[in-house]
Order: structure tokens, then sequence, then C-alpha cells
């Protein structure tokens, strides 16, 4: 038998998967920690989103801190009530944010 200098083996492989349900998975999850390290590089880093609470003296009424510096913190403050001149609505989620009526 003679050897040709034409004759080739060629040999392919082929992976074929029949589980597309995970390429779904495994994309969206790329795309969601993609989007999620977008929003922290275009806020400026991890450093700048974890030293913003607090440091702009408006924060949360239920973090414990006198935020504007008026006095009186979360409970005892007016700013943190939805009806602050009865002291009635204590609301966590509102922001101190008049440090005159901490008196």
């Amino acid at each position: 038998m003679s050897e040709d200098k034409e004759d080739k083996v060629e040999v392919r492989v082929v992976v074929e998967s029949k589980d597309s349900a995970s390429k779904i998975i495994l994309i969206a999850l790329t795309l969601v920690l993609l989007g999620i390290l977008i929003a922290v590089a275009s806020s400026g880093g991890v450093d700048e989103l974890l030293s913003k609470r607090g440091d702009s003296g408006v924060g949360n009424c239920g973090d414990g801190i006198d935020n504007d510096n008026g006095g009186q913190a979360d409970e005892d403050d007016p700013d943190c009530y939805s009806n602050p001149k009865l002291w009635e609505g204590y609301d966590p989620s509102l922001t101190e944010d008049q440090p005159d009526n901490d008196v």
C-alpha cells in the first residue's frame, strides 16, 4: 500500500448538550452578575456604596443614629413619625431630615 500526500485523516469531535435549560440558566446568571458589576462600577465602587449610608446627614429612622444631628434619634425624633405633632405613626423607613424639630 502506498501513501499519497493527498490522503488525510480528519477527526471531528462534536459535543452536544441535550439540556438547553442549563445553558439558559448559565446565560441568565452571567447577565445578572454583569449587571451587578456594572451597577457597582458606575456608582464609584464598593467603598463608595458603603460610605453613603449615614455620611450625608440624612438617614434611615431605624438605624439607631441621630442622622440629622438634632439631638434625637429614631423613635425619639419627630421626623420618624407620620404625624409628628401627636407622635403617632412611627415609621422606620422615614428619614431624619429636620434637626430643628428635635427639641
